[in-house]
């Protein structure tokens, strides 16, 4: 091999190495955990109280155009959880609705993702609550741009809103499992923002 050969041999290899790799169906988008979100309300006694699960992480894989392999899965840390009030903090923690001694997570992994037009999607999977695991439809939007911010960088809203029926997965024992002081419907919304590299 002669030198001018040799040299083009070094020089492919070494572009191999050094290129950036591309994004795509299968790369995972970073949550930016201080501008996302996960809350929720509930009536009681006539009385809207709203709370919120501070402590969440999401594995997000999502191409628009490659649906098929797109992947969500949430892991929520129900010891976490608070209304901002004492008591209701307390009730919610103990052992008549979320048990987070024993049940310290809840989980929501996604086994289809839909388009529903106009940036409107629709993720179908599994919901684990208590121990207690249940099909759940998530209906979300999402829209995708360039981060101004970051060239080269995609970056991501995604807005959803899910209504639970609590008493299906047990949270409500005892007294607690009749809907006159606590209504049976919780909304569940979460909001995320992420991104990720072109």
């Amino acid at each position: 091999m002669n030198g001018y050969v040799l040299r083009v041999w070094v020089l492919l290899v070494a572009l191999l190495i050094v290129r950036p790799a591309f994004a795509g169906p299968q790369d995972p988008w970073a949550v930016d955990a201080r501008t996302s979100s996960l809350t929720f309300t509930v009536t009681q006694v006539g009385s809207i109280v709203s709370g919120r699960f501070p402590t969440w992480t999401g594995e997000i894989m999502l191409d628009p155009a490659a649906l098929a392999a797109a992947r969500i899965d949430i892991k929520i840390d129900t010891r976490a959880v608070t209304a901002n009030n004492t008591d209701v903090d307390s009730l919610l923690k103990g052992p008549n609705f979320l048990a987070v001694q024993k049940f310290p997570e809840a989980h929501f992994v996604a086994t289809s993702i839909t388009a529903k037009g106009d940036d409107r999607y629709e993720a179908q999977g599994k919901l684990t609550i208590r121990d207690v695991t249940r099909d759940a439809v998530l209906p979300f939007t999402l829209s995708i741009a360039d981060d101004p911010s970051r060239p080269g960088t995609l970056r991501a809203l995604a807005k959803g809103r899910i209504v639970l029926k609590r008493l299906d997965y047990g949270v409500g024992q005892n007294e607690w499992a009749a809907t006159g002081q606590v209504a049976n419907e919780v909304v569940v919304d979460l909001n995320i923002t992420a991104s990720r590299p072109r």
